[in-house]
């Protein structure tokens, strides 16, 4: 039995004491209810989504009492390999006087290695990784403030503290002043052509992927050649992916950076313009998080009409050479033709063979049955109008026998007859469409009827169908007969 006791940390309280009401009419209690400290182990339990910074001095304060999170699956113990780590990057900092942003793995990575290890995440190349130094963008064709630039702007559309954390300290981190950080949640004045462009592709392909279309690959074509445009929408794929697994998961802040810094006249104040909230320039302190409403789904026969238009069209983005393609995804193709997502991945030399394993071991690895993992890619693909990605989900859960009638009754959870299909359908609408909305209750009905590892697979699933969406819709990809 899960026990309902909750105690309030001191640094949670302190974060926010003084802080103005805003005209949303939120006060402090609802801070408590929505950012408990609880026991290990226990959920919060309230139907209220995270609340949403309002301008830069509030975020800064959210920042750093995210620190006191609790997590909405239990986070893994600390193990021996790591204890050895932290050691050594507390010796490293007492001989050349830097201190590390922080001790041991990163949240994430160590959530990752709990739960989802059967995807192949592992504690073990993690540490080595964090001992090397590596970077995992090491063949980026942007300099990594450009990268997290577009991170940030995400991040904070999706209303992810964990990873703004962790983009706030690495670019301070670069020397990016504290009103440059404040600049990319505004109107992007302050920002070169090349940038402002690449920002907004970051947010229209992250909050309306239904809505791109081949001007918006045409303008970042002004500033960008065909490798970088690819880049970025890998990039932002991955980056929305990301946000949607440590922010519904709500992972508890690792970073031991002060967030909570002097803020300029001239951004103190300033309401954010990409945060999901409703606020005028009055308001500050919280606010409840922004529904981003979409589209009233297609009929049946739209849906037949755009998978057909589909099968006709050609990609935006170079996709590799068939031949070529086969020799990173030998034994994989069944002597197939690849897909056109393995192309479009193989595209890229370098990283091409490890994208396309990796993407590969979210339909061949994990306990998660997979007709949840059918559903979910259908629900993630329907709502956001992949129709590359929409006609690759139909046909598995066709390969699972689904029918066309019980496919499309998918779009209609609540009249599900099964209480858990309903459950997993919902959950996946909820973080697809609209992460920020996540509840503390909607993960403990689902912990009800699932364990926690299948819960954590459930989420990434989603993730997962978030990043394929996106890059193969913006790729304009042909979808094969």
């Amino acid at each position: 039995m899960i026990r309902n006791r909750f105690v309030m940390t001191a640094a949670l309280v302190t974060a926010w004491a003084g802080r103005r009401q805003s005209a949303g009419g939120l006060a402090l209690g609802l801070l408590l209810s929505v950012a408990p400290f609880a026991v290990a182990d226990e959920p919060p339990g309230t139907s209220i989504p995270d609340p949403v910074p309002v301008t830069r001095d509030d975020m800064k304060r959210a920042l750093d009492a995210s620190k006191a999170s609790l997590p909405r699956l239990p986070l893994p113990p600390v193990t021996e390999e790591e204890k050895a780590l932290i050691e050594e990057q507390k010796a490293k900092a007492a001989q050349d006087g830097e201190k590390p942003r922080r001790l041991g793995l990163a949240n994430n990575g160590r959530m990752r290695a709990w739960y989802l290890a059967d995807y192949g995440f592992g504690r073990s190349s993690d540490i080595e990784r964090a001992r090397a130094g590596t970077n995992q963008n090491a063949d980026s064709t942007f300099d990594p403030s450009f990268r997290t630039m577009l991170f940030w702007i995400v991040s904070r559309g999706n209303n992810c503290t964990y990873c703004l954390g962790h983009q706030e300290s690495g670019l301070a981190s670069r020397g990016v002043s504290d009103d440059q950080l404040a600049a990319l949640d505004g109107d992007w004045l302050e920002f070169d052509a090349a940038k402002k462009e690449a920002f907004a592709f970051a947010s229209k392909l992250s909050f309306e992927p239904y809505a791109i279309n081949d001007q918006d690959i045409e303008a970042l074509r002004a500033h960008y050649d065909e490798t970088q445009i690819a880049e970025i929408v890998m990039a932002v794929a991955g980056f929305n992916a990301t946000n949607r697994w440590t922010g519904p998961l709500r992972i508890k802040q690792d970073v031991s950076f002060p967030f909570v810094r002097p803020t300029s006249t001239q951004y103190a104040s300033k309401v954010s313009r990409v945060a999901p909230l409703n606020a005028t320039a009055a308001e500050t302190g919280l606010a409840p998080p922004r529904s981003r409403p979409r589209p009233a789904l297609e009929t049946r026969a739209e849906v037949d009409a755009a998978l057909a238009a589909a099968r006709t069209r050609t990609s935006r983005l170079g996709v590799a050479d068939e031949s070529a393609t086969r020799s990173l995804v030998s034994g994989k193709t069944d002597g197939k033709a690849p897909a056109q997502w393995v192309r479009l991945l193989a595209a890229n030399p370098k990283t091409g063979a490890q994208r396309i394993t990796s993407y590969q071991a979210v339909f061949e690895k994990g306990t998660l049955d997979p007709r949840w993992k059918a559903i979910i890619a259908y629900v993630g693909a329907r709502h956001d109008r992949a129709w590359y990605a929409l006609g690759h989900a139909i046909q598995r859960l066709q390969g699972l026998g689904f029918t066309d009638e019980q496919i499309f009754a998918l779009d209609q959870p609540k009249e599900l007859a099964s209480p858990v299909d309903r459950e997993v359908v919902q959950f996946a609408r909820t973080i697809t469409v609209d992460p920020a909305l996540i509840t503390d209750d909607d993960f403990a009905r689902l912990r009800k009827l699932f364990d926690d590892q299948n819960v954590a697979e459930i989420v990434y699933q989603i993730t997962q169908a978030a990043f394929f969406d996106r890059l193969t819709e913006a790729a304009g990809l042909q979808l094969e007969q």
